[in-house]
């Protein structure tokens, strides 16, 4: 089959449609071909696989194609993740074709938008923020589990024995990992520290590394013009992209939102976008039931408010990436006279995004408000021991262990979630408060795990602050990621595209308010729609 080159603008949604993530959109004029975004929809993985079942590696991206949770588009994906026969298997499929895709337009680094990049083409160049390029190689680094993790270097992988198999490190072969070329925007330069931190490698296979390009607010991608601009969400690095098509600028949002604490950043992306006059918006709508949404300034007070009552031990269980909270317990801490106990990850994820130039990150080795917690484990990663052999050398008085955090638990807040509960056995309080800072159950899966949280804090003892459950927080310890629907209504109103294309929404009828003022289009799974 040839490959088709359209000629015109086109747009081919493969997910993100009707649900919240998974976002996969193709954009093609005449011979170039970017995605937008390539992300894990975990409403319809959970709809096969779970934590403890998943695709099998061992056949490449063959389980996830079968499914339909990956497109059909040949030339896409890496040649030794591709399984033999793959593409004859797929051939009948009504969206299979070939395709060569030029980039990807990384919005931000949550998995349902990053989370199928390890199966791409290790050679596709990643745009992105410079503090998504990092966060990707922050997942990877520290990841684990059966999920593949090749977000920022590929793993060799090579058919033995009938199955998909990484390629063992040998001296006649040292098979080094192929670090995936990234263009960052938002700086002009690299800094040493942050060539320092991408060439890092603390794994026993060594790292091919391909040097970063900065390419500030704006770059070329196979002569198409793409724009950047950062906008305020729950991860540090999430932006907004433009494309100039031969239709017009297409607009993407990624997500954003107006309530966070930069807010102004979105809403200097509106200003720019408006000035584009776009041909299609392509917008998030995650909740646009919600009229006034929870700030993370409440946020902050509220749980300021619930420290500050408790002489006992605090645990404050937030996303693993959200900073943003993570530096207002890191005040809160400061302010009550507690130290913030972080774990490995979360000082490693610091230390990136130093390396990265935000604005605002403490550096962990040296902010006396910090101590890392040290968990039991029997065999550690090498950057792991790594880290440790750092911190221990910065600041050894600022490790601690549960004996130390048991014996005097009205000096910490504790940054654990689900997966650290073990620690809370060796600790073993009496009492004490439980910030849940987190997002509401979306799936049946959550709604179980946030049933085993709560049985943790019931048998602790501990004071429930926050939601658990279905039900929209509203107790005011949570800000979510994502606009609310007045901020919408304000986004479309002022940047008033021809076109709208909804997507990360299962609120479709919210958009309806907009026909009339411009064209609402809601993209159906592998149908291409011509722009112009």
């Amino acid at each position: 089959m040839k490959r088709v080159v359209f000629l015109a603008a086109i747009l081919t949604f493969y997910d993100g449609i009707s649900c919240i993530g998974g976002n996969k959109v193709l954009l093609e004029d005449g011979g170039a071909a970017l995605l937008l975004d390539f992300g894990t929809n975990f409403g319809a993985e959970g709809r096969y696989f779970d934590d403890f079942f998943q695709p099998r590696n061992t056949f490449g991206f063959t389980d996830l194609l079968a499914l339909d949770l990956l497109p059909p588009l040949q030339g896409l994906y890496r040649a030794d993740l591709e399984y033999p026969e793959v593409w004859q298997r797929c051939s009948a499929h009504p969206l299979f074709r070939k395709v060569e895709v030029q980039g990807v337009l990384l919005s931000h680094a949550h998995y349902d938008h990053c989370g199928y990049l390890p199966y791409l083409r290790e050679d596709i160049p990643v745009l992105a923020s410079l503090a998504s390029a990092f966060i990707c190689k922050v997942l990877q680094d520290t990841g684990g589990g059966n999920r593949l993790q090749d977000l920022c270097y590929a793993v060799p992988r090579e058919l033995k024995d009938g199955l998909i198999q990484t390629v063992r490190v040998t001296k006649s072969n040292p098979a080094p990992a192929v670090q995936r070329p990234f263009r960052v925007f938002g700086c002009t330069v690299v800094t040493p520290d942050a060539a320092s931190f991408w060439e890092q490698c603390d794994a026993s296979r060594e790292l091919c590394c391909t040097p970063l390009m900065a390419c500030s607010g704006e770059a070329e991608v196979a002569g198409l013009r793409v724009r950047f601009w950062p906008v305020d969400h729950s991860v540090p690095g999430a932006g907004a992209f433009a494309v100039l098509t031969s239709a017009g600028w297409v607009v993407y949002t990624g997500d954003l939102r107006l309530h966070g604490k930069h807010a102004y950043l979105t809403r200097q992306f509106i200003s720019e976008a408006t000035k584009l006059g776009p041909v299609a918006l392509i917008c998030e709508g995650t909740h646009p039931e919600v009229e006034r949404p929870v700030t993370e300034e409440e946020v902050a007070a509220n749980c300021f408010e619930a420290v500050k009552r408790e002489s006992g031990l605090v645990v404050a269980d937030f996303g693993p990436r959200n900073v943003e909270r993570l530096l207002s317990f890191l005040e809160i801490a400061g302010e009550t006279g507690r130290r913030l106990a972080l774990t490995a990850k979360d000082v490693y994820l610091l230390e990136a995004l130093r390396a990265a130039g935000v604005p605002g990150v403490p550096d962990p080795y040296t902010d006396e408000r910090v101590v890392l917690y040290i968990q039991p484990k029997a065999e550690r990663r090498k950057w792991e021991k790594a880290l440790l052999a750092r911190f221990s050398e910065c600041a050894p008085e600022r490790t601690v262990d549960a004996a130390e955090v048991k014996a005097d638990p009205g000096s910490y807040i504790l940054c654990f979630s689900y997966y650290d509960f073990h620690a809370l056995l060796d600790i073993e309080p009496r009492g004490g408060t439980y910030i849940y800072s987190s997002s509401e159950a979306f799936n049946e899966e959550m709604l179980i795990d946030h049933q085993r949280v709560r049985n943790w804090i019931d048998f602790f003892g501990f004071r429930l602050y926050g939601t658990l459950g279905r039900d929209r927080e509203k107790s005011g310890f949570h800000a979510s990621g994502h606009v609310h629907g007045p901020g919408i209504e304000e986004l479309v109103e002022t940047v008033r595209p021809e076109i709208l294309i909804p997507v990360h929404t299962e609120n479709r009828e919210f958009f309806r308010r907009f026909e009339g003022r411009c064209r609402v289009v809601f993209p159906e799974k592998g149908k291409p729609l011509v722009l112009g």
